[in-house]
């Protein structure tokens, strides 16, 4: 049986965790995905749909500071209605997403690889980071978190690209902003599966610590996000609505690559360890809805890995199928349910704490005052 204390985390690997879960997809396909939208205005799109998601994901550690999702002090219909819902739009990112992850790794690391062996291969990984829990899956990130510095060093450091800014011209704010953000909703929302952890006292990142590390995780948010998108655009243009694997191309141009040939595999391994994480974080949250109807049992972990395996290879299939209902009416439903989940929680939760708060108020005892009780006494004699 899985322990309660396996899905704590401390703060400094709640905002890891969110980094990630925000960063993944959104470096792959997502930036051609909007430049054939928006054109050269996508990164005002990627700009405020990520404002939106660094706020819900504030919002969700307020929320978990006292517990995870199905520890809080809900209705327990409620929280059934919640977790059937999260279960479904889990379930919606894990495939869709994940087969843009399979149709990345089988095409351009591998020559062509079949699906089911790259499908198997990451869901082997991710399913068991699911199995032993949120905290497991932390660690797993806090130790490759040092893979991913290295490695966005290194393509800073080393960075050869020529910037065409005129590429970001004219700065408008057209309605293709709003037309991108729309088809494209389902990258975007990657916060609910944090709802599933529950924050403990950390002993490292306390005070000014904390706070340095939260600035950290947002700077960091912000520029592999949107800073992406605009380089994207800027060494690319508009011709970027042809041009796949953002952070591959923009990472290949570099000082050592053009001396010694490609230099991808610092890039193409962070990338993959954010992938597995992502995925399992995914997994886990649906593992945890099922744990509400059904007990924690080990084959649940077993049943959401080979339900996602089935979907990705025989339910999917391409990277065609994967867009066209990631871009369908589905989008709406997977978006909105997860904003709609944590505001309602959110809302809940803020008005019994206070609630809570204003009834120990007024249940305390009066503080006892011998001088007014003497100059009392002394009134009625």
């Amino acid at each position: 049986m899985t322990n309660k204390l396996n899905n704590n985390i401390y703060p400094e690997q709640y905002l890891l965790l969110a980094f990630i879960s925000i960063i993944t997809f959104k470096v792959v396909m997502l930036a051609q995905y909007l430049v054939s939208s928006a054109g050269n205005e996508a990164y005002i799109t990627m700009a405020i749909m990520i404002a939106i998601e660094l706020m819900m994901t504030a919002i969700v550690y307020a929320i978990i500071k006292n517990g995870s999702l199905l520890e809080q002090d809900l209705p327990k219909a409620l929280k059934g209605i919640f977790a059937i819902i999260l279960l479904f739009t889990s379930f919606a990112k894990c495939t869709l997403l994940g087969s843009e992850g399979v149709s990345y790794i089988s095409t351009t690391i591998y020559d062509n690889v079949r699906w089911s062996y790259v499908t198997l291969a990451l869901l082997l990984a991710c399913t068991y980071l699911a199995y032993k829990g949120g905290k497991v899956i932390a660690r797993t990130a806090q130790i490759f978190f040092w893979l991913f510095a290295i490695s966005f060093a290194f393509h800073v450091v080393f960075s050869n690209t020529q910037l065409e800014i005129v590429n970001l011209m004219p700065f408008d704010f057209s309605s293709k902003i709003a037309v991108a953000g729309d088809k494209y909703l389902i990258w975007f929302g990657d916060y609910t599966a944090l709802m599933f952890f529950s924050i403990s006292k950390s002993p490292n990142a306390t005070g000014k610590k904390l706070i340095i590390w939260t600035i950290i995780a947002i700077a960091g948010t912000i520029l592999c996000a949107v800073g992406l998108m605009i380089i994207f655009i800027c060494i690319f243009g508009e011709s970027g609505a042809i041009i796949g694997n953002a952070f591959l191309n923009v990472s290949s141009l570099n000082k050592i690559a053009f001396m010694i040939g490609s230099m991808d595999l610092p890039t193409v391994c962070s990338w993959i360890v954010m992938c597995i994480i992502k995925i399992s974080l995914l997994i886990f949250a649906a593992k945890e809805c099922l744990k509400f109807f059904f007990g924690d049992k080990w084959w649940i972990s077993v049943i959401c890995g080979l339900v996602t395996y089935f979907v990705i290879v025989y339910g999917i299939g391409n990277l065609k199928t994967s867009y066209s209902l990631a871009t369908s009416v589905l989008r709406y439903f997977v978006y909105f349910a997860d904003f709609a989940v944590v505001v309602i929680t959110y809302t809940i939760v803020f008005i019994r704490n206070k609630n809570k708060k204003s009834s120990q108020k007024s249940a305390m005892p009066k503080p006892h005052t011998p001088a007014l009780e003497e100059n009392s006494k002394e009134g009625n004699l």
